[in-house]
């Protein structure tokens, strides 16, 4: 997608503005003027450039500015030109946006994991809930497309330990040598 963007470096004050700033003699004129231009994005190497001076003294110039003459010369782009600051074409790249679990999936699955981690081995307690859980970490992951890392992240545990889980519970094979990773015995399941 190309978007147009501000150009912010290697700015040249044109013409018009750069003549009214040599003629103008007054100072506090010449500084509200500094100033409004200032406001109008114009940078200070850009208004140094114009007047022959350092960004140090067009900064000074502008915090001498008094609002009352700002204001005037804002006002009067007749005889002040107000230039605009050139835009440019700048190719804005796609922003990925990480896909999170749906809300209820979410408030379900917190729910049910402080149950789901107290589930060892071979214990029936909670073993229901442990099973819930694993099959919505599935369907999050499937079906709702959230990484295991997004999710994790959701859930506050490490992306390892949803994978481990997924291994025990059949979701997903290992391929590993680790033991650890057995799947859960048809005998200790609560649905088959």
């Amino acid at each position: 997608m190309i978007v147009q963007k501000e150009v912010r470096q290697h700015l040249v004050l044109p013409f018009e503005a750069t003549v009214k700033l040599g003629i103008i003699k007054d100072k506090e004129t010449r500084a509200a003027y500094v100033y409004a231009l200032r406001c109008n994005k114009w940078t200070l190497q850009s208004l140094a450039n114009a007047m022959g001076l350092t960004r140090e003294r067009i900064r000074q110039i502008e915090s001498s500015a008094q609002p009352s003459l700002v204001i005037s010369i804002l006002a009067n782009p007749g005889e002040f030109p107000m230039p605009s600051v050139p835009l440019e074409d700048v190719e804005v790249k796609d922003v990925h946006v990480p896909i999170l679990p749906s809300k209820e999936t979410l408030a379900r699955l917190l729910e049910l994991q402080p149950l789901a981690q107290k589930v060892r081995y071979d214990h029936k307690q909670y073993r229901a809930e442990a099973e819930e859980y694993s099959a919505l970490i599935w369907k999050a992951h499937t079906v709702e497309k959230v990484t295991l890392y997004r999710l994790a992240k959701s859930l506050g545990v490490t992306h390892g330990a949803l994978r481990f889980r997924l291994a025990r519970y059949g979701y997903i094979q290992h391929k590993g040598k680790s033991t650890c990773y057995t799947p859960v015995k048809s005998a200790n399941r609560v649905s088959q």
